[in-house]
């Protein structure tokens, strides 16, 4: 008999936001950039209508900004947890058509995957514990139909076989009855091996980056000894390996183990730096009879990573500007992630037609090129960090013309680089 059991860990890909208003001049102004801590807040402390809330203000206000694709998954995960399934669908859905190439696509969960698969299906979308009760029951009258279909098989095949030694001479009596019985044995063999795989997951997602490791325990619950073939199954990335407990170097790839003798060890992987976070794999571990190569059995756990994940938005203070006027210019880096983002490069291409005048934060420094480049030691998770600069728009500029910065950070611990133009841009208009 064949056992598979799958253990999912479940993550939230934590998406943050904050509405801030600021004061240039006598006006005020919403900054969508400025929304993390408020929708940050919301949503660690469940309150998810809030955050949907807050979701809907900022696309109301601003339908154009960078952090459209955190701000979808963010309205589909609060809709899932406050029971809204169709609209976590509907938002899940409208991510996916909007940003097909997303590295973010890889953290949503299967649980909302399964609801846009429905809902793309005309589902009507609804909690229905019934529907899970059913689902489990169609299965086991499924094993339980296989079960009697394969005893029927071996009691015709026994049956066959002894009309038929009827008819055989002796010679071939005896030949069918050696046979017999060497099925026989090997049925009762094979009965007899039964292995219980047990996988303790880690306490948390892994920091990119660092090693993790696994705790597993193989028993032998069969009535005989036997010998095992191990196998694990991951990314090439991670290189996973199989070890004892107390050889950490030695990688197990065959086992014997004595009737009722459990094995203890570990499985011992790296996640890759190149991670994003709420990254999700899955790590198979497969133990094979080495005596019956279809006998095995398996257990599967899930390895989520753990990483900063920064968004930035520069841009000028307005929409639409003069020919040498002078204005502030406005950068945030945030840190959307669940690890701190440390050590980063900041490397800021003005619009084209826009000079650098100056900034109250001297460690602002300008290349020949006309690139700004500053470092930021550290941003917490759900924080961001503002830089104002006064910047003036070319007498030359042309009337019409778009002034679209861009945005280059490298997280020099992880040798990563984001880069981030603005969706919407400033229009030079006459005097």
């Amino acid at each position: 008999m064949k056992y598979i059991t799958r253990s999912i860990t479940q993550l939230i890909l934590t998406v943050l936001f904050i509405l801030i208003s600021f004061v240039h001049g006598n006006t005020i102004e919403i900054n969508d950039s400025t929304v993390f801590v408020e929708a940050f807040n919301a949503y660690q402390q469940k309150d998810y209508l809030l955050t949907i809330e807050k979701c809907d203000q900022l696309n109301q206000a601003f339908p154009d900004s960078p952090l459209r694709d955190v701000t979808l998954l963010l309205i589909a995960r609060a809709s899932l947890k406050s029971g809204d399934n169709e609209r976590a669908a509907k938002s899940a859905t409208t991510f996916s058509t909007e940003f097909p190439e997303s590295s973010l696509k890889t953290s949503v969960e299967n649980e909302l995957a399964l609801l846009v698969n429905r809902y793309q299906k005309g589902e009507v979308l609804g909690v229905d514990k019934t529907l899970q009760t059913a689902a489990s029951k169609v299965r086991s009258d499924r094993l339980a139909r296989e079960r009697a279909a394969k005893l029927n098989l071996e009691m015709e095949l026994a049956a066959k076989i002894e009309a038929e030694q009827k008819y055989l001479v002796h010679i071939k009596v005896e030949e069918e009855r050696f046979k017999k019985e060497r099925l026989q044995a090997e049925k009762i063999d094979r009965s007899n091996i039964n292995v219980a795989i047990t996988l303790y997951g880690t306490v948390g997602p892994v920091p990119v980056g660092s090693n993790g490791n696994l705790q597993i325990e193989i028993s032998n619950k069969g009535k005989n000894n036997e010998d095992f073939l191990l196998t694990v199954e991951a990314t090439k990335e991670h290189n996973a390996i199989l070890v004892r407990a107390n050889k950490p170097n030695e990688n197990i790839t065959r086992l014997q183990l004595a009737a009722g003798e459990t094995f203890k060890g570990n499985i011992v992987f790296r996640m890759p730096a190149e991670m994003i976070d709420g990254h999700r794999s899955i790590v198979t571990v497969k133990a094979v009879s080495a005596k019956f190569s279809d006998i095995s059995f398996q257990k599967e756990t899930i390895l989520i990573s753990s990483a900063p994940l920064v968004r930035a938005v520069a841009k000028l203070a307005k929409l639409k500007v003069t020919p040498g006027e002078i204005l502030s210019y406005h950068v945030a880096v945030l840190n959307a992630g669940s690890l701190p983002a440390q050590n980063l490069t900041v490397r800021l291409q003005l619009p084209s037609n826009v000079d650098f005048q100056t900034a109250q934060d001297s460690s602002l420094k300008q290349e020949a090129n006309g690139t700004i480049v500053f470092k930021v030691d550290q941003i917490e998770i759900g924080k961001l960090i503002e830089i104002n600069m006064d910047v003036k728009v070319r007498e030359d500029s042309a009337v019409g013309q778009e002034l679209r910065g861009r945005l280059e950070i490298i997280n020099d611990i992880l040798q990563r680089k984001d880069i981030f133009t603005a969706r919407s841009s400033t229009v030079v208009q006459t005097k």
